[in-house]
């Protein structure tokens, strides 16, 4: 009787996989083939940062996310982009909640929580922006005065020439920092606004026309490479392809090359 009920399992079996043009083992073999195929997707922080991110006033994505899109594709993986004010940003990103920040400056603090790669996605210059009729003229201004009111990103990069001659530091937080900050520094709530990015404030100038009313000074002899960061955890599986892939796609397209298309739009029509 067993025998029976055997075969007959045996022979129902068959004639299933025969009617779905292939065997009951090749089935199980392509949802697991498709399975495997399937993309990870990385969630991935950022703040505002034009050019190199997009403030949500644009359908352009900004040039360090059309960057990390391409060193995506090349790790084959898919991306899930967040934005966030930078300092629940980096919160997120400490507590897991994110795989990676966009893009970061480096501090030691953060090189204790989160995973630098060894190349950044590019180097840029921390600045500082004047009133155009301001007394401050040059770097060496700054480095003379005391009690200068300056403000910052909360939560942000901050150059040790920041805390010289006891300034005072004024933290802006939320989002669309930059573009506050020129506005706030227009309308004299602090002496001097810094970026660790000369890129951002010049964009965001030339964008809201505001080139005439301000005067960007950079640091002298100082310089800040700004990078894609991961967590502990994601580093593990993903640190190699990225580095991997950033050192590709750098060889094929400098980031140089789309930060310039983004300036220059607004070079030629400034808003």
């Amino acid at each position: 009787m067993y025998t029976r009920l055997l075969a007959a399992l045996l022979c129902l079996i068959t004639t299933v996989g025969t009617y779905a043009g292939t065997s009951p083992g090749t089935l199980v073999a392509e949802k697991s083939s498709a399975h495997t195929a399937e993309k990870e997707t990385l969630k991935v922080g950022y703040f505002d940062l034009p050019p190199h991110s997009n403030d949500g006033t644009s359908d352009a994505p900004g040039a360090a996310m059309e960057y990390f899109n391409k060193v995506a594709e090349v790790m084959g993986v898919k991306v899930e982009y967040i934005r966030l004010p930078l300092s629940r940003l980096t919160f997120m990103l400490e507590h897991n909640r994110l795989d990676a920040a966009l893009i970061l400056a480096k501090s030691d603090a953060r090189s204790n929580i989160f995973v630098y790669p060894a190349s950044p996605i590019l180097i840029t210059k921390p600045v500082f922006v004047v009133k155009k009729d301001s007394n401050l003229q040059n770097w060496a201004d700054i480095q003379k005065q005391h009690h200068l009111k300056i403000g910052v990103w909360q939560g942000g990069y901050h150059s040790a020439n920041l805390a010289a001659n006891k300034n005072v530091l004024i933290p802006l937080s939320g989002n669309d920092v930059a573009h506050r900050g020129i506005e706030l520094l227009i309308n004299n709530r602090f002496d001097a606004f810094f970026s660790p990015d000369s890129h951002a404030v010049k964009f965001e100038a030339l964008k809201h026309g505001q080139l005439d009313s301000i005067r960007i000074l950079p640091i002298d002899d100082e310089t800040i490479p700004l990078y894609t960061v991961f967590t502990q955890k994601t580093a593990l599986v993903h640190l190699q392809a990225y580095e991997q892939a950033l050192k590709k796609v750098k060889a094929e397209l400098p980031y140089d090359s789309i930060l310039q298309h983004y300036l220059q739009q607004y070079f030629e029509n400034p808003l």
